[in-house]
């Protein structure tokens, strides 16, 4: 059996761009993985609606079907290499790195660390072949991102599982419009306080608040979908359009349903 097909996974395309052209791409979706490791300057990254300001040594990713935008800083531009890959097992490669679609920035890493892998990638040629080392360079590029998630993993087995246990609750039932914070308390047989208390320390917003933006992140998915906003407030747990509409337009600057054509145009 052949790397590629036991690992699900395999690189496309590698390269290096020096950006102090001021090089940029987006907003736009790809349809294949792409990981960006900066080797200097800076620049920024916008994924959704979230944009992060990364610097050298730090990675980004991009996921298949995800809105986003880069571009170098004027004054510093950024250098970087960068691989694509696909597969049906990168979801599940990825989920358990430092790199993936729920996080898709890297804190700094050395360059000794991840670099020689993409230059031996960006030396292959992949389009030409389908080159076995070439897999398994990927999954040992891929494996640094894991082991850099080695230490987070290890800190979230201290958290209190009462908080783990209020966002599942939050994640089964944010559809249901009579669904609020009295309901997760009331659940897990819990005070209103001491819920608050949780949340307050473990992420510095109410469970209310916390309840609020997981609604909001789950309807940018359904608009991205191409449904109607009445079709996504209804499915998010929001019993009024109208309202659903302003507290959209609040959080992201526009009313759902100009996000909804923006990114149908953009498809």
């Amino acid at each position: 059996m052949l790397v590629s097909e036991m690992n699900g996974i395999r690189p496309v395309d590698a390269g290096r761009q020096d950006c102090h052209d001021l090089h940029s791409w987006g907003p736009g979706v790809r349809q294949c993985y792409i990981i960006h490791y900066i080797i200097s300057g800076k620049g920024t990254f916008t994924c959704g609606k979230k944009t992060y300001t990364l610097t050298a040594g730090q990675s980004f990713l991009i996921c298949p079907e995800q809105v986003v935008q880069y571009a170098p800083d004027e004054n510093e531009p950024w250098e970087y290499v960068w691989v694509d890959f696909v597969g049906e097992q990168c979801r599940q490669i990825l989920a358990r790195s430092v790199l993936n679609p729920q996080q898709p920035a890297a804190p700094p890493l050395r360059q000794e660390r991840l670099l020689p892998y993409f230059e031996r990638l960006c030396q292959m040629e992949l389009y030409r072949r389908n080159s076995q080392e070439a897999v398994g360079v990927l999954l040992a590029l891929l494996g640094v991102y894991q082991d850099l998630a080695e230490p987070q993993r290890e800190e979230r087995k201290k958290e209190d599982p009462r908080i783990m246990e209020a966002m599942a609750l939050i994640a089964a039932g944010y559809h249901r419009s009579e669904f609020c914070a009295e309901t997760i308390a009331r659940k897990m047989a819990v005070s209103r306080t001491t819920l608050n208390r949780l949340f307050q320390k473990k992420i510095g917003w109410s469970p209310g608040q916390y309840l609020l933006e997981y609604r909001l992140q789950q309807s940018e998915k359904l608009l991205q979908m191409g449904m109607t906003v009445k079709q996504t407030a209804l499915s998010c747990g929001f019993e009024d359009p109208f309202y659903y509409s302003r507290v959209f337009r609040k959080h992201y600057g526009m009313p759902p349903s100009d996000y909804r054509l923006e990114f149908a145009e953009i498809q």
